[in-house]
């Protein structure tokens, strides 16, 4: 029972991690060259990412997946994905305007959605890619740490992977629903009727 507690503690603890990550995000100031943003970023967000990997993994294992601070683990890693545009925008790697206009474009269809899964995810996606895109540009060593790193994860968790893409086209209306379970299943993707 000690060691399940303590699995759920960390894995609440790992959680609470990204918020602390998208407040350095948030908070940092003065790096210079483009290419000390995007590093800072870029370990940043690869931090994060493992953590929100290893949070879902003890909590389950646990056996008491869920609870308040579980259910923090969306809006937080939004808040992260978020941030990392920031810094990128307030640095000047990418136009503040168009950040500032994404960003209110997202809020709008995000309250107009009543905060649907699918659409906050759907405008995630691009902020999610922006630390790979820009390291490409910026820090191409960074670039191949991050490709290398999905690539451990997909290997490590391909379980985990699919069930997330099944949360995510399980928000979607019907219709939709329905066509991209059709992709999927023709590329070898089954619903696996698992979810968070």
């Amino acid at each position: 029972m000690y060691a399940a507690s303590s699995l759920k503690v960390l894995a609440d603890v790992l959680t609470l991690s990204r918020g602390v990550i998208a407040i350095l995000l948030l908070r940092a100031r003065n790096f210079g060259d483009p290419a000390n943003v995007v590093r800072f970023v870029v370990l940043l967000t690869l931090l994060g990412w493992t953590t929100d990997v290893c949070d879902g993994n003890l909590a389950r294992a646990s056996g008491r997946a869920g609870g308040r601070i579980a259910s923090a683990d969306f809006p937080v890693d939004i808040l992260m994905m978020w941030s990392g545009g920031y810094v990128f925008a307030r640095a000047g790697i990418i136009p503040s305007a168009i950040f500032v206009g994404y960003s209110v474009l997202m809020a709008v269809a995000a309250l107009f959605s009543r905060f649907n899964r699918a659409v906050v995810l759907g405008f995630c996606a691009p902020l999610a890619g922006l630390p790979l895109v820009v390291s490409y540009v910026y820090a191409p060593r960074y670039f191949v740490i991050f490709v290398l790193w999905i690539g451990i994860v997909l290997v490590a968790d391909w379980k985990r992977f699919t069930q997330v893409v099944d949360s995510f086209v399980d928000a979607l209306p019907d219709p939709e629903r329905r066509f991209i379970r059709g992709i999927l299943g023709r590329l070898g993707f089954h619903h696996t009727g698992l979810s968070r």
